[in-house]
């Protein structure tokens, strides 16, 4: 799952609000999802890699809620589930899996102050260089479920009627079994002008970092920084900032260094924008580059960041399915609440589950990291078909030169790249087929690690009424690994209803 829009979620029930019928304040919906897979290809939990792989039938039973407050001084979405997974030879495999996407801000001091929280829990690789599969059922022993927290309360006053004042605090908490873990926690205080629309503004920041890895050590980060923002126009904002930064990532007694960077943000019209934003840091240079552009039926997004990793975040950013489609359907539905339910009914309607993975990687980590991410996607709508691509490279090093932690990047950088195209064809207003492609590979920079996963898969899809669906999916995948190499055929059924 992705934080931000990605992490959005309201049930078919919110479409009244995108028809322009207002619903409840509150929706509360259960949910149950059936899904049954048939592989040719597993291998039980504690085999020897000379046992080879044999057939097996998994079935997950995941009944779940969603609630969504559309209004009123707390808003937010929580879609949580519980899943059972059940197998039919490999019966010590047999556990209860979570998956949770919230988010929500409570206005606690109307103006004053708020409180943005957010929680998820995942599953994902554990190990860039473990056994790879397209879906997870095949590399349980290679998987972390992932839980994080995260709250921020925000504060915000006058002093005098000039000055305006800012203090946020941050606290999130990362883990996923033994080692598998970490807690960061923040502070920062702003002052900027009071006045609002002056081409010449300021601002003064400062923060405090502290993180903290469970198989690693805790490291903290102090900065101070000024900054001059120019708006010569309302297209167009300039900022020029600098400061000093302490740390003791590089050293074990915290170390002071000089901070200065600058950044462009373009936005010629309301379809496009440009950012362009760039750092010198204690540990290197930090940059985000954005280009977006949408047009009448389709978005393109390229991405290219450098940035620490603290253990706020996975390691590996990815794009869903439904954070593509949410940018596309921007103009046509400003509200991010109506517009979640539109684009949920939308990607139901054609098959595509909102939690596809178009951008892939990822993997845990124990210590901080730095990580560069280029990411290319592209969402289009046709009348009858839809399509959407996301290529993406990244590179992950230790930023913590000095934690002994056990992970992937203990030996080196490692470098993952993938690709992955999905298409949908509507048959009629209630079925569609879809067919995804999608390759990732992963090698450690300077090493022999690597492995390759290709994947084709080919889905029926359709609507049995207004609550409930149904799919069937052929897929067939090859894993190519320095260990457990492997061919795999599956079939999937899965059935879809809401209360």
């Amino acid at each position: 799952m992705v934080a931000g829009a990605a992490t959005l979620g309201v049930t078919a029930s919110g479409l009244a609000g995108a028809q322009g019928v207002a619903g409840p304040r509150l929706q509360v919906v259960p949910t149950l999802t059936v899904t049954q897979t048939v592989t040719d290809s597993y291998r039980r939990q504690g085999s020897a890699a000379g046992d080879g792989r044999q057939g097996e039938a998994v079935t997950t039973i995941s009944p779940g809620i969603r609630l969504a407050s559309r209004a009123g001084r707390v808003q937010g979405v929580v879609d949580y589930g519980l899943v059972g997974v059940l197998h039919t030879r490999d019966s010590q495999a047999n556990q209860i899996q979570h998956r949770l996407s919230a988010s929500g801000r409570a206005e606690v001091v109307p103006n004053h102050l708020d409180i943005n929280a957010s929680a998820s829990i995942s599953r994902q690789p554990t190990s860039a260089f473990g056994v790879q599969s397209a879906d997870g059922s095949l590399t349980l022993q290679n998987q972390s479920e992932v839980r994080s927290f995260s709250l921020q309360p925000v504060m915000r006053g006058v002093l005098g009627g000039v000055v305006a004042v800012q203090a946020a605090g941050n606290a999130s908490r990362t883990s996923g079994g033994s080692l598998v873990g970490s807690s960061s926690t923040g502070a920062s205080l702003t002052l900027s002008p009071a006045a609002a629309g002056r081409v010449i503004s300021w601002s003064i920041t400062g923060s405090r970092q502290v993180s903290d890895f469970d198989g690693g050590r805790q490291t903290t980060t102090d900065r101070a920084i000024g900054s001059i923002i120019v708006r010569p126009d309302v297209e167009l904002q300039v900022t020029v900032r600098g400061g000093a930064e302490r740390s003791d990532l590089a050293s074990l007694q915290n170390r002071q260094s000089e901070n200065y960077g600058a950044g462009i943000l373009w936005t010629p019209t309301p379809r496009t924008r440009v950012s362009v934003d760039g750092d010198k840091r204690q540990f290197g240079e930090a940059h985000q580059i954005s280009l977006e552009h949408r047009f009448r039926r389709s978005v393109w997004r390229y991405t290219d960041s450098q940035s620490l990793n603290d253990g706020s975040t996975s390691n590996g950013g990815r794009v869903t399915a439904y954070a593509l489609f949410f940018e596309l359907f921007a103009s046509q539905e400003p509200d991010p609440v109506a517009r979640d339910a539109l684009v949920r009914n939308f990607l139901e309607r054609n098959g595509v589950s909102p939690d596809t993975q178009l951008g892939g990687g990822g993997f845990v980590t124990s210590a901080v990291s730095l990580q560069r991410r280029q990411e290319l996607s592209f969402a289009l709508n046709g009348v009858r078909n839809t399509l959407s691509l996301s290529a993406f490279q990244t590179t992950s090093e230790r930023g913590d030169t000095l934690s002994g932690a056990n992970d992937d990047l203990a030996t080196g950088p490692v470098r993952q790249r993938g690709l992955s195209v999905t298409v949908t064809h509507r048959l009629t207003p209630s079925s569609s087929l879809n067919f995804n492609a999608a390759t990732q590979r992963s090698s450690a920079v300077a090493g022999a690690s690597r492995n390759n996963l290709d994947s084709v898969s080919l889905g029926w899809n359709a609507r049995l009424g207004r609550m409930s669906n149904l799919s069937l999916t052929y897929r067939h995948a090859e894993y190519d690994g320095i260990t457990d190499p492997y061919t795999e055929n599956a079939v999937t059924a899965a059935f879809s209803t809401r209360f």
